[in-house]
């Protein structure tokens, strides 16, 4: 049997596309996830920018057509002002760096 040290190393390291996230528009982010259909897994690391911003990164962990299909995780880095902002996102999973 597998131990659980086993099993993480087996585990790739998820593709960071967090300069695609800053710098593609949404629709042109969008499309871009769609070629990133056979990664594993993916990952997104950003400083808080703005409540838009943070809401995305929330649709992106959310996305329907990737559940159960593709590990994805999501991080802001953000004062506990900013946190304060929008509580939603993080309650949702997005994973709160704080700055």
């Amino acid at each position: 049997m597998e131990t659980l040290n086993q099993k993480i190393e087996h585990e790739p390291a998820p593709k960071d596309i967090s300069e695609e996230f800053k710098n593609m528009p949404w629709h042109e982010f969008h499309d871009f996830l769609r070629t990133l259909q056979k990664e594993p897994s993916l990952s997104i690391t950003i400083d808080w920018v703005d409540v838009p911003t943070a809401r995305r990164l929330k649709a992106f962990l959310e996305d329907f057509s990737a559940l159960g299909k593709q590990k994805r995780s999501a991080t802001i880095r953000a004062t506990q002002e900013q946190h304060n902002q929008e509580m939603n996102v993080f309650a949702s999973g997005v994973k709160w760096e704080k700055a």
